[in-house]
C-alpha cells in the first residue's frame, strides 16, 4: 500500500512539473515588437489571438527611455494614464511573468505613447491547467507584418521545457511499467 501512495504522490509531482514545463514565452506584437502602431486595437488584437496562461512570459521588445512597460488597472488602460500602477518596468525589453488569473492591462507610460501612440494593451490569463483552445474561435485574423517568417506564432516554449517534458514523461512511463 506504501509503494502504491508514493507512486501516486510521485505522478502528482510529475504532472506539477509538466505546467511548469509547458510554460510559454510570447514576444508582445511579435515582429512589430512594443512601439507606436496605427490602430488603436492593434495590441489588443494580438492579445486575443493568444490564450495566456498563469506561468506564461510576455516578453515586451523596445529601448529605453524611448518606451516603458507599466502594468496598470483596466481603468487606467481606458484613460492612458498610470494612477492605479501595479508594477513598472523602466528598463530596455521586459520581460513579465504572468502570475495571476483574470485581467492585466499594459502601457507607456510616456507621454502621447499610450494615446495617441497606441501603446497599450488588455488580456485575459487563465489557470495554467485551463483546456481552452489556443486561438480563440473569435478571434480576429491579424495579417503577418513585415518580418514574419511563414510558421512563426509569436511564441517560443521556454529554453528547457521539451527536454523537461520529455522527461517528464519518460518517469510517468517508468513509474505506471
Amino acid at each position: 500500500m506504501a509503494g502504491a501512495q508514493g507512486k501516486l504522490i510521485t505522478v502528482m509531482l510529475l504532472a506539477s512539473m509538466m505546467q511548469i514545463a509547458s510554460a510559454v514565452t510570447y514576444t508582445v506584437g511579435d515582429a512589430v515588437g512594443w512601439t507606436f502602431v496605427e490602430s488603436a486595437t492593434f495590441y489588443d488584437d494580438w492579445a486575443k489571438t493568444h490564450t495566456f496562461r498563469v506561468g506564461d512570459e510576455l516578453d515586451f521588445q523596445y529601448s529605453f527611455p524611448a518606451h516603458d512597460v507599466f502594468q496598470v488597472s483596466e481603468t487606467d488602460v481606458g484613460s492612458c494614464t498610470n494612477a492605479t500602477t501595479i508594477q513598472k518596468y523602466e528598463f530596455s525589453n521586459a520581460k513579465v511573468t504572468l502570475n495571476s488569473v483574470g485581467y492585466h492591462g499594459y502601457i507607456c507610460s510616456l507621454p502621447s505613447h499610450c494615446s495617441p501612440g497606441n501603446m497599450k494593451m488588455s488580456l485575459q490569463v487563465v489557470a495554467a491547467d485551463d483546456t481552452v483552445s489556443e486561438q480563440p474561435a473569435d478571434a480576429p485574423a491579424v495579417p503577418p507584418t513585415a518580418g514574419d517568417t511563414p510558421g512563426n506564432s509569436g511564441f517560443t516554449l521556454q529554453s528547457g521545457s521539451a527536454l523537461m517534458f520529455g522527461t517528464v514523461a519518460a518517469a510517468l512511463v517508468a513509474l505506471l511499467n
